[in-house]
């Protein structure tokens, strides 16, 4: 019999709570039914540092990308190479690469790790959390693929900012501009939950101004803040 969605939670709840009370193995857990930062919801992609052996991750799949190219033309200077995201190598919420992943990869620790890691979070709150964050993340790509973007193979706010600037220089119809707007706010709302919850760049990044990551989305003026890089 199959289960429905929240059987299915309840199942995972169920398990956390059956492992050893060390916080750090319930939160590596939920890591594995979360994968927002390798999916392409919360980065756009992943510098290499010394140490990575990028000629090796490409063996492994990993999608390179050079500074200057095409699909990255504001990429920082010195150069660095980075690797695209969503992930080749998440599989579901599992990472086929764990052992060889780049430094960046084993360095990070989003907001709800932490705070289950730290008691101030529990695991029910953690996958509430999460649950939430990923429907709402479904929610815009299915709105980008109502508007013509069913390109899986990139980050979700590069392809926001494509659609704004595809629906802009064109004259859309009402039907466009109404699934346009749903995007916007859908799009927003998810930058939200996601700084609140589970990356916050005005904590982490001195380049980014305190009070910027929570600029309010305007009518007609979307929340276009460029996504955070790895």
């Amino acid at each position: 019999m199959r289960c429905s969605f929240g059987q299915r939670w309840l199942i995972v709840l169920s398990r956390l709570k059956a492992l050893s009370p060390d916080q750090n193995a319930v939160a590596a857990a939920l890591c594995l039914k979360c994968g927002l930062c390798c999916d392409g919801t919360i980065f756009r992609d992943v510098k290499l540092v010394q140490g990575d052996d990028p000629i090796a991750l490409k063996s492994l799949g990993l999608r390179r990308l050079r500074p200057g190219s095409k699909t990255a033309p504001a990429l920082l200077i010195p150069p660095r190479l980075r690797f695209l995201q969503p992930c080749a190598a998440l599989h579901g919420c599992r990472c086929s690469i764990y052992g060889s992943r780049p430094a960046h990869c084993r360095q990070f620790e989003c907001l709800l790790f932490k705070k289950v890691t730290g008691r101030r979070a529990s695991p029910t709150q953690a996958l509430r959390l999460i649950g939430a964050a990923r429907r709402q993340a479904q929610k815009v790509r299915r709105l980008l693929r109502g508007l013509g973007d069913a390109d899986e193979g990139r980050a979700l706010g590069e392809r926001f900012r494509r659609t704004t600037r595809r629906v802009e220089q064109a004259r859309p119809n009402a039907r466009t501009a109404e699934l346009y707007g749903q995007l916007t706010l859908a799009f927003h709302d998810l930058n939200l939950l996601l700084q609140d919850e589970f990356y916050r760049p005005g904590a982490l990044d001195p380049g980014v101004q305190p009070g910027e990551a929570k600029r309010a989305a305007r009518p007609g003026k979307p929340f276009a803040r460029r996504q955070e890089e790895a």
